[in-house]
């Protein structure tokens, strides 16, 4: 049996004693209140009966008329008395004693009658004088004797009221103190039970917990009955048994770890060659740079300045095929060296250390799009530049990040009717992104993995020139920042590019309404 259920029966049974005091100290004041209403009774018959004796004296002595009225008034007063008498609540005993006093009060008022009929004779001499005194002492002895009779009846109802108070109030003190003595027992039984149970169930729980602490995780704890502690027993042993599992698993993980260590301190080797061989590339990569900005740019000039050269000395001796040929070794010149300053930059871009610097990327666009508009000051291109734009980051490498992107907005908005280049920030799930937008050629999304790769382009030569290599440098330092990089765009309607920068990160604030730099060129 579980301890709540002997908690809840001991709650019930102490319960239930509760209520069978209660209803015997219920019973035992209602029998007192009767006892106390007998005995109260019995105490105004005696009280009216000497009333009436008295009364009784007075008329007989001096014939005093008030004296026989008020006689039978008590007498009905006494009467009255004896109506009132608890019938449902008395014993049988108790109502023979009433009877007998209602009797008595009968043949006192009957005698009582038959001597004031005596003494009415005597006054109108039916009957004479000597006859009627002869006649009323008779009859005078036998009222004295019903006036002793009721007092008897009376003493008795007293002395059976007395009684009953004293055997009601021994009978409430005894079963009161059996219901004590027994609610003490079976407390103090179920307490000694439910304390041996307790105290083996945490016996057994101290043994457990104590083998388990000293390495034995097979130990189980017995669960015989069908109690709390069973059921704890068997959540212990449940855990007990996970935990052999568990460690047998944590041996077995611990021998691969080892293992794994050991792999792993091969792959350390193996990685520290290979960083040592990737030094070695970058050492080549970057003589290989200056071997590309020094050793190629020579010869290159030269080309293309002796090129030019005799285009101006020879080229009116020149036939138009030959000069032809001249102007492309030229404009082929001018693209190379293009192609090696891409090459550089998008090499510098992945090499050397980023700084932590503040960049305000709003004063920033402002200074590329000065050079911009110098460019090509007869251009009018509306600006919306949104104020307050601050990051972290190589302010260097940032600035190469935002002029390729202008420079693109700049360049495939040049055959729009209403150009306009937008530079703003929004947050989307939780990280800020920095957008430039512009409503220009735009791209066509199935073709944007192309964006980013070096030397691929979405639109001709002769279009929009250009050599492939900016947005793959944007791409790398950002993702050299940390942060991602998206394009989207539409043909013919415009492309916007987004990007965020956790490197050196600060929590954005957005500009208050409206606040924007906008201006039209």
């Amino acid at each position: 049996m579980k301890i709540r259920t002997r908690l809840h029966i001991l709650t019930a049974a102490s319960a239930t004693l509760v209520v069978i005091m209660a209803l015997l100290f219920y019973w035992s004041q209602q029998r007192l209140a009767t006892a106390n209403r007998a005995k109260n009774l019995a105490d105004k018959i005696v009280s009216s009966v000497f009333e009436r004796k008295s009364l009784n004296s007075s008329y007989l002595s001096n014939d005093y008329q008030d004296a026989k009225d008020q006689w039978l008034s008590k007498q009905k007063q006494i009467s009255d008395l004896l109506k009132t008498a608890p019938t449902d609540l008395v014993s049988i005993s108790d109502r023979e004693i009433f009877i007998e006093i209602e009797k008595d009060l009968e043949g006192s008022s009957a005698v009582f009658l038959q001597i004031l009929s005596n003494r009415e004779s005597a006054r109108n001499g039916v009957r004479p004088q000597a006859q009627a005194n002869e006649t009323e002492t008779r009859l005078v002895g036998q009222l004295l004797l019903k006036f002793l009779d009721t007092i008897a009846e009376s003493h008795k109802l007293q002395k059976a009221s007395d009684e009953l108070i004293a055997a009601t109030q021994k009978t409430a003190a005894w079963v009161s103190l059996s219901i004590i003595v027994t609610i003490a027992l079976f407390m103090i039984i179920v307490a000694w039970s439910l304390g041996r149970i307790i105290s083996k169930g945490i016996k057994n729980l101290q043994q457990g917990a104590a083998a388990i602490g000293a390495g034995n995780l097979h130990h189980t704890i017995p669960s015989v009955a069908g109690d709390e502690f069973a059921s704890v027993a068997i959540a212990f042993n449940t855990m007990s048994g996970k935990l052999a599992e568990s460690h047998a698993a944590l041996e077995r993980d611990i021998v691969a770890r080892k293992r794994a260590a050991g792999e792993i301190e091969g792959l350390n080797q193996e990685l520290n060659k290979t960083v040592s061989q990737l030094q070695g590339a970058n050492q080549e990569l970057e003589a290989f740079a200056y071997s590309v900005s020094h050793d190629l740019r020579a010869p290159l000039r030269a080309m293309g300045g002796f090129s030019e050269a005799l285009v101006e000395d020879f080229g009116d001796k020149l036939e138009a095929e030959a000069r032809d040929y001249l102007d492309e070794i030229v404009i082929g010149s001018r693209h190379m060296g293009q192609l090696i300053d891409g090459l550089l930059t998008l090499s510098r871009s992945t090499r050397g250390e980023l700084l932590h610097d503040q960049v305000d990327l709003s004063a920033m666009t402002g200074r590329i799009r000065i050079e911009l508009e110098k460019s090509e000051p007869l251009r009018r291109v509306e600006w919306q530049v949104e104020a307050g734009l601050s990051t972290g980051g190589d302010a260097r490498m940032i600035e190469v990040i935002m002029r390729n992107l202008l420079d693109n907005a700049w360049k495939y908005t040049s055959d729009t009717a209403e150009p306009l280049i937008r530079v703003y920030a929004e947050t989307a799930e939780s990280e800020l992104f920095y957008c430039v937008a512009d409503n220009g050629a735009g791209f066509d999304m199935a073709h944007a993995g192309k964006l980013f790769q070096p030397f691929q382009r979405l639109h001709r030569q002769d279009e929009f020139p250009g050599i492939g290599i900016g947005l793959a440098t944007a791409q790398r330092i950002v993702h050299r920042h940390g942060g991602t990089f998206h394009a989207t765009g539409i043909p013919h309607k415009g492309a916007t590019f987004r990007f965020s920068l956790p490197y050196g990160k600060e929590q954005f604030k957005p500009p208050p309404p409206n606040l924007l730099l906008s201006g039209e060129a």
